[in-house]
């Protein structure tokens, strides 16, 4: 998964053989997908894909001979997995750059000026660079020498601060990369009403996907499309069935867990103590039932993937409520991939960038 979509040394001599004078928008533009500039957004280590491409976009809009009420900029941000660091989706920002001009030019006329497409991506909290105890990443029984009991407040808490620091970033990546300044006073004084648009994509993977849905529920204006990949949007019922021991084939497990009061979850002492606390499940319970029954399907497009083999992040938790979503929203699609487990595939990514070429 980490070499996808970095380019060989053919790609590269290919590139620099044919001249930028006779090369179209979307060639330059692919050239430039794997330069990376790193932003320190309220101390988070921010790397963005793609940038080299705003300059010469949000400049031409100098000579618009036409009002111009809106300059659109769209941003996939992606989100990591548990145990993954920001390396992980680096090498998915270069396929999903990569893919998605490849795509849209072939969708998209050249005389239409098309808004660039970056990506952005970060070291999730007590991850990469910013961990503080590995123990807290890895689940109740993951490692056979030392079990970590808060695997449950371990991961949820990590979630809610990692939709708080996408929060951070979308609003201040704006000024970190300014783009106002590239727009003439001449431009300014005629269009004094313009608003440089971002359109955000949030795309997540496993537990990333378990922030996608979360942010997006909790700043639904803030958000344009969500891409979850073996996410899910009901963690009281993924948590539980865990604890539980429940077999993904079983009755129990198309039990809405928010549902119950915690005394009807039957767990013993242990797991009333430190695995699954009851103050926890209140939380945690509000929450999810708040997101089957509120999400704002209508506002937000979704691409959803998942691995129909999933034993660890059962799509069986999150397929009625995105059938729900499909007949909602006309615009999102659920992609569930035969005889696939708990991963990311190229296929999935591939879905993902063709669905965003027609989408934005």
């Amino acid at each position: 998964m980490s070499d996808l979509g970095r380019k060989d040394i053919g790609d590269k001599i290919e590139s620099k053989v044919k001249p930028d004078s006779q090369k179209s928008t979307f060639e330059q533009a692919k050239d430039k997908v794997t330069d990376a500039v790193d932003n320190l957004a309220g101390g988070i280590r921010t790397y963005v894909y793609n940038s080299d491409s705003l300059s010469a976009y949000v400049k031409s809009f100098n000579n618009a001979t036409t009002n111009i009420d809106e300059i659109p900029v769209n941003v996939v941000y992606l989100i990591h997995p548990r145990l993954g660091n920001y390396k992980f989706t680096e090498s998915i920002a270069y396929n999903v750059l990569h893919q998605y001009y490849a795509k849209k030019q072939t969708t998209t006329s050249s005389s239409t000026a098309t808004p660039p497409l970056i990506c952005v991506t970060f070291d999730l909290r007590n991850h990469g660079e910013r961990e503080v105890d590995s123990l807290n990443n890895y689940g109740w029984n993951e490692l056979p020498d030392r079990k970590n009991d808060t695997h449950a407040v371990d991961m949820v808490s990590s979630i809610m601060g990692n939709v708080a620091d996408i929060k951070l970033i979308i609003d201040f990546l704006p000024s970190y990369l300014n783009l106002d300044a590239l727009l003439s006073n001449r431009f300014k004084q005629t269009h004094q009403h313009y608003n440089i648009q971002y359109n955000n994509i949030l795309s997540g993977y496993s537990l990333g996907g378990h922030t996608v849905f979360r942010f997006a529920n909790e700043y639904p204006d803030l958000v344009t499309a969500i891409n979850p990949v073996v996410g899910s949007i009901d963690l009281s019922s993924l948590l539980v069935n865990r604890l539980k021991q429940n077999p993904v084939d079983g009755d129990n497990y198309d039990k809405k867990w928010f549902f119950y009061n915690y005394a009807e979850l039957g767990l013993t002492a242990k797991q009333q103590d430190t695995q699954y606390p009851e103050t926890f499940h209140k939380l945690l319970s509000k929450q999810d039932e708040d997101i089957f029954e509120n999400f704002p399907m209508g506002k937000i497009a979704m691409f959803a993937s998942f691995g129909k083999e999933d034993t660890l992040v059962p799509p069986r938790l999150s397929l009625v409520w995105c059938d729900t979503y499909l007949n909602t929203n006309d615009k999102s699609e659920v992609f569930v991939q035969d005889g696939v487990g708990h991963e990311v595939t190229k296929e999935m990514i591939d879905s993902f960038t063709t669905w965003l070429a027609k989408l934005i």
